[in-house]
């Protein structure tokens, strides 16, 4: 794993120093910052955080893979930011910014864990609106 996903997550988003400096591993970091995308999104939308927060995900993805699950950057990212994009309505329907539609049939397993097949096929009629 990375030894400097704590350093990076830190420069990215440093209003998460907090959260960011208590976790003993990525897993525990990334749920964090997910409740922070959760919170982005409340409201006036929080345009920069949310930004901030993908880019950080593909920086994840793009480290080497670890050994186990446990001390893998991507696996993180995917258990507890990815699998619950689509649980939040606001994300959901914005997810056409952040992936395409050809990431999306890529990332089936993932993103239909918690919605299951109706929440995916929920996820492509967001794409299908967004064509038109």
């Amino acid at each position: 794993m990375s030894a400097n996903w704590k350093e990076q997550a830190l420069g990215v988003l440093p209003e998460l120093a907090a959260e960011i400096e208590e976790a003993d591993s990525p897993y525990q970091m990334w749920f964090s910052i997910h409740r922070a995308f959760e919170d982005a999104y409340a409201g006036s939308r929080n345009e920069s955080l949310i930004r901030r927060i993908y880019d950080y995900a593909d920086w994840c993805c793009q480290q080497p893979p670890g050994k186990t699950a446990a001390d893998d950057l991507g696996t993180s990212v995917a258990v507890c930011f990815y699998e619950h994009i689509p649980e939040l309505p606001a994300a959901l329907n914005d997810m056409p910014r952040w992936f395409t539609k050809t990431d999306v049939m890529t990332m089936k397993e993932i993103l239909s864990y918690h919605v299951g097949e109706k929440g995916y096929q929920e996820i492509l009629k967001v794409y299908d609106k967004k064509k038109r």
